[in-house]
């Protein structure tokens, strides 16, 4: 094939990671199948998909583009024919008086795309873009012309629902589509939750994106009792019952990826609220640096989880990302010749070679007397989930000292609190002592957006708040179609790892212990929250704002304790 021949001569002479022999036996490949050498650059795993389509956009002499869905125009494409979008895999980017940019993944294409010139008479310029990527805007596209036609076709009910109505209400094929979109469109913007929240004339949906609210879409209220019992049914829940609380769990694959939809409702003054939590099951990571670890951290953590006895709990409030965490050590550690049990409520990651018990109140089936029972299993590890009470406490700790390396969290404000909090459940302090390894606190903080963050040096209020001694450039918000005008993208954790050593022993034994004193030792010795986050906003990873955020919650939380 001559365009083959042609790339290859191209990469040979620019592009370093591929050398003569590789291109040839790559090239040969491809023909043989029919198929385009960069194809078989991506299979081959030698090039990144970006990194191929950089080149292959240099060798064409087409721009090379990214996109956000949040940089997409509807009304533009609303302009033209979507089932020959998805034939040509283009889509159109942006307008101006005379031309339209198109995005495409297959620039053989471009002829046929030419085509689209009957629906808006201009001239077209194109940029590649990654199939992938196309891939998810193309489906994001479909699934947001699915809303828009629902809800334009919804003949509202103008009538008050009554309660008797809502026993009998019809969920038609509309409604059903209306429901999976939503699901669809929550998981290709990366939401963490889906708010939908019922008032007096509409129903208001938001996406939780990287810790933030944002207003998605309103609907009109009539239509909110079948989308609820839509929910209801896909989550095994009592569409009948409307005056109690319930959780469910919908399982659904969307784009051959795996989800857990965790549905919550709660009854309020207009209805009852949805909020649906979304946990990606196929997601796994065995690199601790990906988790926000530096380098020194994540060689201090190995050294940590690979002790064959011991107690490492987590901690920090809900959504910080400690189930990710714990998962990824877990991920660390399967090994063929390792037996490792966990305990939880719920199971949210399936990993295979690994033995999951899921909580059943109902049966009995506690995480005390799971624990039980999984002592006598043989166990190398056994993670908890969540360590709520004192008599699982107690067999965790236990199980530490006894030949078990035990992972857990705990609800505590900081690593010094996990100490604190043991004592509290009537644990012995020697055997906090002996058993404790490691206490890790840790908080999600936004990531700058990396297309439009903007130098910045600090001020002098800036300085004193990062304890510098003379002005220093950082990075700043600004805002882009990219990071949907936020300045931010993504979330990374900061943490505080506690390492119990022998001068962190001899405090816990003192008579006279406080966290206080565990926190002054900490401070001096090893690294804290905010001093985690100062080191991110001085990379330019954060910002400042991120890191006064995070020093206010860190302060009003002392002062709570210190007043208590």
């Amino acid at each position: 094939m001559l365009f083959n021949e042609l790339f290859s001569r191209y990469l040979e002479q620019n592009e370093s990671k591929l050398n003569k022999d590789l291109l040839k036996e790559l090239e040969t490949r491809a023909n043989q199948n029919a198929k385009l050498l960069s194809e078989e650059i991506i299979k081959a795993n030698v090039l990144s998909e970006e990194e191929c389509y950089i080149n292959l956009a240099n060798f064409l002499g087409i721009p090379y583009r990214t996109c956000q869905l949040t940089e997409l125009n509807l009304d533009l494409i609303n302009k033209f024919n979507r089932e020959k979008l998805i034939e040509f895999e283009c889509v159109p980017f942006k307008e101006d008086a005379n031309k339209i940019e198109f995005l495409t993944s297959n620039p053989f294409r471009l002829e046929e795309i030419n085509e689209l010139k009957f629906s808006v008479a201009k001239s077209y310029n194109y940029a590649l873009i990654i199939p992938s990527q196309m891939h998810n805007i193309l489906s994001y596209i479909d699934n947001k012309i699915q809303q828009s036609q629902v809800l334009d076709n919804y003949v509202e009910n103008k009538t008050d629902i009554t309660e008797q109505d809502a026993d009998n209400v019809t969920i038609d094929a509309p409604v059903i589509k209306l429901c999976d979109s939503l699901l669809k469109e929550a998981v290709s913007r990366a939401a963490s939750d889906i708010h939908i929240e019922p008032f007096n004339e509409k129903v208001r949906i938001r996406y939780r994106i990287d810790g933030k609210l944002n207003t998605m879409d309103e609907v009109p209220i009539s239509m909110y009792p079948a989308i609820l019992a839509r929910f209801k049914i896909m989550a095994d829940l009592n569409i009948a019952e409307r005056r109690v609380p319930q959780d469910g769990k919908i399982n659904l694959e969307i784009d051959n990826v795996k989800y857990d939809f965790r549905v919550s409702t709660l009854p309020t003054l207009y209805g009852e609220k949805l909020v649906i939590r979304i946990y990606n099951i196929s997601y796994s990571s065995e690199n601790l640096n990906a988790l926000g670890f530096s380098q020194e951290e994540e060689k201090l953590i190995r050294d940590m989880i690979t002790r064959p006895h011991g107690i490492i709990l987590l901690t920090g409030p809900t959504g910080s990302g400690k189930s990710t965490t714990l998962y990824a050590f877990l991920r660390n550690l399967n090994k063929e010749d390792t037996n490792i049990i966990t305990v939880e409520d719920p199971v949210e990651n399936e990993i295979a070679g690994i033995n999951q018990v899921q909580v059943n109140p109902k049966a009995n089936l506690t995480f005390a007397n799971a624990l039980r029972s999984i002592l006598r299993q043989d166990p190398n590890i056994i993670m908890i989930g969540e360590i709520r009470d004192e008599e699982t406490a107690d067999i965790a700790t236990r199980a530490a000292i006894t030949g078990h390396l035990v992972l857990s969290s705990i609800h505590t404000n900081d690593a010094a609190g996990v100490v604190t909090r043991l004592i509290n459940m009537k644990i012995p302090r020697y055997l906090v002592a002996d058993s404790l390894l490691a206490a890790i606190s840790q908080r999600l903080v936004r990531k700058l957006c990396p297309k439009c963050k903007k130098e910045h040096i600090t001020t002098e209020a800036e300085m004193k708040m990062l304890n510098l001694s003379e002005p220093t450039t950082i990075y700043e918000a600004s805002g882009c179609p990219y990071c949907n005008n936020t300045g931010y993208f993504g979330r990374t954790a900061v943490f505080e790892i506690m390492v119990v050593d022998e001068k962190v022993r001899d405090i816990i034994m003192n008579p006279g212990f406080t966290s206080e004193m565990l926190n002054e030792y900490i401070a001096d010795h090893m690294v804290n929250l905010l001093s985690n986050a100062k080191k991110r906003v001085l990379r330019g990873e954060t910002s400042i704002e991120e890191y006064e955020q995070l020093e206010e919650v860190i302060e009003v939380k002392e002062k709570v304790r210190s007043d208590e």
